[in-house]
C-alpha cells in the first residue's frame, strides 16, 4: 500500500489536533491488534486508515475517519477460510470523562482521552474493526461448500407438523404403554 504513513502510534494532545484540523492517513498491521486477532483465522494484512480531527459548530472536538481492510475468517457453516472485506466510516467525539461522553449528540461515538491527555490510534481502529466483524462469519450461501436443505423438504416437514402437531406425544404414549 503506497500511501504515505502519517499515523503516529499515539496522539499526545487530540484537542490541539482538532483545533488545527490535522489529517492523518496510513496503515496499521493486523498482527499488532491482539484483541482483533482472537476472532480471526490469520493475522496477516493491513488496515488502510484516513482520519481528520476537527471542531464542530457546537465546539465539540471530533475525529472523522475511514478504514478498509481484508481479514481472514472461518466460515461457521463449512469451516473453511474466506476473505472478508471490511470498510467503514466513524465519527468520534473526543471527551475527557464518562460524564462528558453522556452529553455528546447521538451522531458521535465517544472516545475518552487517557489521563495523560493522549489517544492511541491503533486502539481506536481496533475497536472499530471488532464491532464491524460479523457475529457469525459465513460465506455467501452461493459460495459456501455446504448446501442447505431444499426449501421444499422443510416445507413438507412443516406440513406434517401442521397436520398433527401432537404426533410425538401419541408416539411416546404408545411406547410407555408397551413397556408396562
Amino acid at each position: 500500500m503506497s500511501k504515505e504513513n502519517t499515523l503516529p502510534a499515539k496522539v499526545t494532545d487530540p484537542f490541539r489536533f482538532a483545533e488545527n484540523a490535522i489529517h492523518l492517513q496510513g496503515t496499521l498491521l493486523v498482527k499488532n491488534m491482539e484483541r482483533l486477532c482472537t476472532g480471526l483465522s490469520s493475522d496477516s494484512g493491513e488496515v488502510d486508515i484516513s482520519m481528520v480531527f476537527g471542531v464542530d459548530e457546537q465546539k465539540i472536538s471530533f475525529i472523522r475517519g475511514h478504514y478498509a481492510t481484508h481479514l481472514t475468517l472461518q466460515c461457521q457453516r463449512c469451516m473453511e477460510l474466506f476473505d472478508q472485506q471490511l470498510a467503514g466510516d466513524f465519527l468520534l467525539g473526543i471527551v475527557r470523562s464518562e460524564e462528558e461522553a453522556g452529553t455528546l449528540p447521538e451522531r458521535y461515538n465517544p472516545v475518552i482521552v487517557a489521563n495523560d491527555n493522549s489517544l492511541i490510534i491503533q486502539e481506536i481502529i481496533e475497536d472499530e474493526l471488532i464491532i464491524s466483524l460479523p457475529i457469525v462469519p459465513m460465506h455467501n450461501a452461493s459460495e459456501c461448500n455446504v448446501r442447505l436443505p431444499l426449501s421444499s423438504s422443510s416445507k413438507d416437514l412443516g406440513e406434517i407438523e401442521k397436520q398433527n402437531p401432537f404426533k410425538v406425544i401419541e408416539f411416546l404414549r404408545k411406547k410407555q404403554n408397551s413397556t408396562k
